[in-house]
């Protein structure tokens, strides 16, 4: 498994992650697609998962985060997001990370330390310090 930046050449298969778990929002997340803070998972050669933040001062958000419905649950998630808090981290000024999720992945969240800040509906918003001491 490696995880390396977005390059262009990957768009579609970073799409079949996407359709592969049936989520909503596919023109928002091609337009997200040309973030420069992009990353993907990549196992053999095939794309199998992606995700993304953005900075806002000194906090950054966590985006569109996702493995392919057949890769789940088999430790990609996790190594996937500490890539992106490691590169994240590399910027001192950035003190935490937020996110906005839902029901079905807010426990994976809680169980890398988020906590939650907020609920509108289904969406869960959950932040992070990365400092310890400040």
């Amino acid at each position: 498994m490696d995880i390396r930046a977005y390059l262009a050449a990957d768009r579609d298969g970073c799409l079949a992650v996407f359709d592969s778990n049936g989520m909503s929002g596919r023109e928002e997340f091609t337009t997200f697609l040309n973030t420069s803070n992009l990353y993907v998972a990549e196992h053999n050669g095939t794309i199998v998962g992606c995700g993304g933040f953005l900075r806002h001062g000194d906090a950054a958000e966590l985006r569109w985060g996702m493995v392919g419905s057949q890769w789940q649950r088999q430790g990609v998630g996790r190594f996937l997001l500490f890539y992106r808090l490691r590169e994240i981290s590399k910027d001192p000024a950035v003190r935490s990370v937020f996110l906005e999720t839902g029901p079905a992945a807010a426990p994976f969240f809680l169980s890398q330390g988020f906590h939650e800040t907020a609920r509108n509906g289904d969406r869960i918003q959950m932040a992070k310090r990365l400092t310890v001491c400040a």
